[in-house]
């Protein structure tokens, strides 16, 4: 049987960033933002300097700087709770720069998908199909509806009323998770069961985590029309924010259809303490165990656009791939070596430099013909512009 594994790179062809793309993003907004209010620094006015030297660490990733600040709140000194809201006011930044770049990279995308077009094929060969995803995006959502793909994430279609008027939502209850009854395709039926590993822009918690919501919009809904329905949430919160006089980090303030306050949890999970039990995490565990589950079925794993860069996701990777009759496939165009932490498997695994383009258009027997690689080669110059114009925007000229 089997299975995809997506990381970054996957979503790279479609206009989302890499890592150090994305972190000289984030470093240049926060920087020129630190005398604002968006962080407070009031009760340790010190700390400031401290988070204005981790922002401008050339060796950091955002990812690490993330995991900098929580090193500092585990210590539980007299540093602990400013490292501790420092961490997730980044967080929170994370989230609304990712929402911007899906939102910017819209028509890139709505040309891109059309090449991907060969999932059609590959899921005629594997009709029920996992694929598991470290993204945040909302890309993989979008390119299975644009392909006529139908897809389970693990939430359910029914509609809870009393948020129906911030944004049209698909529901998971804690009942459903601790039963372990997550909405997936079985494997006699045909279809794409998604699950998302890390979180996603558009996945919240409420009501003390007894509930997740996950954003559904019209099936008519144009390519672009996801990331819309997140941003009306957004665009709730910010308004609610305004008439009170105050905003809450790492959720959403929004009312209800009652008219009372209600708490939406960002469920983005980033830094280096991922799984480990050491913070309140909003992404459901439910669904990394679900991957762990399924990954017992799986024979060939074929991974794409992932730098194994997380060791909680390595070690399961370890455990499968000693298994017999198990093979992985790596898909990353600049690739070279096999990852440090497999190579005991180095006969098991091979490096194909692929994107996800070369990987969907592998399942389909068309030739390209000259239109379609000057049309390649429009969409790597569009990219790499893009990819220099992010990583151009730190250090200040």
């Amino acid at each position: 049987m089997k299975g995809i594994f997506l990381g970054a790179g996957a979503s790279y062809e479609c206009g989302m960033p890499l890592v150090w793309e994305f972190t000289n993003v984030l470093r240049a907004n926060i920087l020129k933002r630190l005398d604002t209010q968006l962080f407070d620094f009031r009760e340790n006015p010190s700390f400031k300097a401290y988070f204005q030297q981790l922002l401008s660490n050339p060796d950091l990733h955002y990812e690490e700087m993330i995991g900098k600040l929580e090193t500092i709140q585990l210590e539980r000194g007299n540093l602990s709770e400013v490292a501790r809201t420092t961490a997730l006011q980044l967080v929170d930044c994370v989230q609304i720069l990712l929402l911007e770049d899906q939102e910017i990279t819209t028509r890139l995308f709505a040309e891109k998908v059309k090449d991907y077009s060969g999932i059609s094929s590959l899921l005629t060969k594997h009709p029920c199909l996992s694929v598991f995803s470290l993204n945040h995006d909302i890309n993989f959502e979008e390119i299975c509806k644009f392909h006529n793909i139908d897809f389970r994430d693990g939430f359910f279609d029914e509609q809870i009323e009393r948020y129906s008027n911030i944004a049209i939502f698909k529901s998971l209850r804690k009942e459903q998770i601790d039963a372990k009854t997550l909405n997936f395709f079985e494997s006699a039926e045909n279809g794409i069961n998604l699950i998302k590993l890390h979180g996603s822009l558009d996945i919240f918690a409420v009501e003390d985590k007894n509930l997740y919501l996950k954003c559904a919009p019209p099936l008519n809904a144009p390519l672009g029309g996801h990331v819309q329905e997140i941003r009306k949430i957004e665009q709730h919160s910010i308004k609610l924010s305004q008439a009170v006089g105050t905003r809450t980090i790492s959720e959403l303030d929004v009312t209800d259809n009652e008219g009372e306050i209600q708490f939406l949890r960002r469920s983005l999970l980033s830094g280096a303490n991922k799984f480990k039990g050491t913070f309140d995490q909003v992404a459901p565990i439910a669904f990394f165990e679900e991957f762990k589950r399924k990954l017992t079925k799986i024979t060939e794993l074929d991974v794409i656009g992932y730098g194994f860069g997380d060791n909680h996701v390595n070690e399961v990777l370890e455990s499968w791939i000693k298994k017999e009759n198990t093979n992985l496939n790596i898909y990353d165009p600049r690739r070279e070596t096999l990852p440090e932490c497999l190579t005991f498997a180095a006969e098991k695994m091979k490096i194909i430099n692929f994107g996800l383009t070369g990987y969907f258009r592998q399942f389909e027997h068309s030739e390209e013909d000259q239109l379609t690689q000057l049309r390649n080669e429009a969409f790597i110059t569009v990219r790499e512009d893009l990819r220099k114009k992010r990583l151009g925007s730190w250090p200040p000229a």
